[in-house]
């Protein structure tokens, strides 16, 4: 996946294509937002969880994580925390960031019952295995944070995301995209990834 844009994902429905010229505003600011979030990683989903963009921050210790090959083939967001053969066995927290995941992923689907697509999706994700039991609470929102412990080697990471969306009720394309914004949760992980950064300065 390349810094800012990832090539090989097909609009879905007809919406138009951020590279439209009409999104031209829209695009600017997605790319201000994934610039100015530097050296902390940050990407850009659809509705259905799929990475559409991501900063050099994000690539960067995605490919640290999963390496250079695996990066050559399209991601989606919730897949690669919870598939067994993707971020789990970095994730020192798995089963607590698995649960607060998945409770998201519900909450969406459940939102958007008419959805065929994002329904398809929420079913292949509760069909992948080793998934931790679900507390279904219909009436509670998932919340809005949650922390990540990355760990490869020596090397650990602390990082709680946020999301932001760009779209409004006018424009499907934009109303479907997130922006996932991650922050270091402590000084180690801080410094950490103003290294990795450094590395390819």
């Amino acid at each position: 996946m390349r810094c800012w844009r990832a090539g090989g994902f097909a609009r879905l429905y007809g919406e138009r294509d951020l590279s439209a010229p009409e999104l031209a505003d829209a695009r600017r600011a997605i790319d201000l937002l994934l610039r100015r979030h530097e050296p902390f990683p940050a990407i850009v989903t659809d509705r259905r969880w799929n990475v559409m963009e991501a900063n050099c921050a994000a690539s960067r210790l995605m490919t640290m994580l999963l390496g250079q090959e695996r990066m050559q083939r399209p991601l989606n967001h919730m897949r690669m925390f919870l598939a067994p053969d993707e971020l789990k066995p970095f994730v020192e927290n798995w089963p607590i960031v698995a649960t607060a995941l998945l409770s998201r992923a519900r909450h969406e689907a459940m939102a958007a019952p008419l959805d065929e697509a994002l329904q398809s999706t929420w079913r292949e994700l509760t069909r992948l295995p080793e998934l931790p039991a679900l507390r279904i609470e219909d009436n509670v929102a998932p919340g809005p944070l949650c922390e990540v412990r990355l760990r490869k080697g020596d090397a650990r990471i602390g990082l709680i995301g946020a999301v932001l969306t760009l779209g409004t009720p006018q424009d499907v394309t934009l109303q479907e995209l997130r922006v996932e914004m991650f922050m270091p949760a402590d000084a180690v992980s801080e410094a950490t990834l103003i290294a990795l950064a450094a590395q390819e300065a």
